[in-house]
């Protein structure tokens, strides 16, 4: 993958916290890391079920491959 994708991955995943730990108000390092984590996780599980549906879709012959990714 080119490495704008990583880049906006990454920005996505920076913009995401920092707004959540706004409106929660966090206060420490650690609540922020935890902010950090919770999101990338999310948004790890996100880019996954993606490619599943899209592996899923191609092996029942219902998509061409590349329809996702």
């Amino acid at each position: 993958m080119s490495i704008r994708f990583y880049w906006i991955s990454f920005l996505i995943v920076m913009g995401l916290t920092v707004l959540i730990s706004w409106v929660k108000q966090t206060r420490t390092r650690k609540e922020f890391l935890t902010i950090l984590f919770k999101v990338t996780l999310g948004f790890a599980g996100t880019v996954l079920a993606l490619w599943g549906l899209s592996t899923l879709l191609v092996a029942l012959g219902i998509s061409k491959s590349g329809f996702i990714f």
